[in-house]
């Protein structure tokens, strides 16, 4: 997987791209089984090539893939128990903060990340219904407080989430609806009911009802698809090593380094 140059618009497919910076948030759903975590990955390596690369941290409750990823990454970049999932958020938004004080102190009024060609952050959360499940009301309030700051303001300044769950409830355990309508990707791998695709989706949003398969899905993008879903086939990763396409993409991982850079 090559090198892209960094305008933040990296393929989904060979005739689907995703502007990674202006749609920032995004919401992988689906069954077990049906390719969530390939694409994720896949997502992952796009944003990791660009140049310069997006930084990535993560958090992973049931300590699956993602977890792995820590012997990668720099330290304390993954979080996979209560009390480091809340570090971590507290973390990513301080850096978020951060950057935000550099672009208000250095920077021409109006300014932006995206306008000053900084590298993006991304937290990819995987199953984040596996963690709030365990939540009390109050840690449920507090989580749900770190993702809407980082949701709601970190656009601009190239902050994102990337969220994947199964199913995409808005009850006790699941994801505000107010968040919700703050991604710009929303994605549902493999087939499911009307009633799950209108969970993931939205009641406005005209679905692909044809039968799709493991590693296929459908796709509603801000700007692209405002009024219906894409059907598409994800990437193909069976022929790449991943923990070595990682490895290599991760090679310029650092906090400082790319905090304040601008081009």
């Amino acid at each position: 997987m090559k090198k892209s140059q960094s305008n933040f618009v990296i393929p989904v497919t060979q005739s689907i791209r995703w502007n990674a910076s202006k749609a920032i948030n995004a919401l992988i759903a689906g069954s077990r089984g049906m390719g969530k975590s390939y694409m994720t990955m896949a997502l992952m390596l796009r944003l990791a090539n660009l140049s310069p690369p997006t930084q990535i941290f993560g958090i992973d409750f049931k300590q699956s893939d993602i977890s792995r990823l820590n012997n990668l990454l720099p330290n304390n970049r993954i979080a996979s128990n209560k009390e480091q999932i809340f570090d971590l958020l507290n973390h990513f938004i301080e850096l978020m903060k951060k950057r935000r004080d550099f672009i208000n102190s250095k920077s021409e009024f109006g300014a932006t990340a995206n306008s000053l060609k900084m590298p993006m952050f991304y937290l990819v959360y995987d199953e984040f219904g596996a963690f709030t499940s365990v939540l009390s009301n109050k840690e449920k309030k507090e989580h749900d407080a770190l993702l809407s700051q980082i949701m709601l303001l970190g656009r601009q300044y190239n902050f994102g989430i990337i969220l994947i769950s199964q199913q995409v409830s808005v009850g006790n355990s699941g994801l505000n609806s107010n968040l919700k309508e703050q991604c710009g990707l929303i994605v549902h791998m493999g087939t499911a009911t009307k009633e799950a695709l209108r969970i993931t989706f939205g009641n406005e949003i005209d679905l692909y009802n044809n039968y799709l398969g493991i590693g296929e899905g459908q796709l509603w993008m801000q700007g692209l698809t405002n009024g219906f879903t894409l059907p598409f086939v994800a990437e193909d990763l069976s022929n790449i090593d991943l923990w070595e396409a990682f490895k290599k993409a991760f090679a310029k991982q650092n906090d400082e380094d790319f905090l304040y850079m601008t081009r």
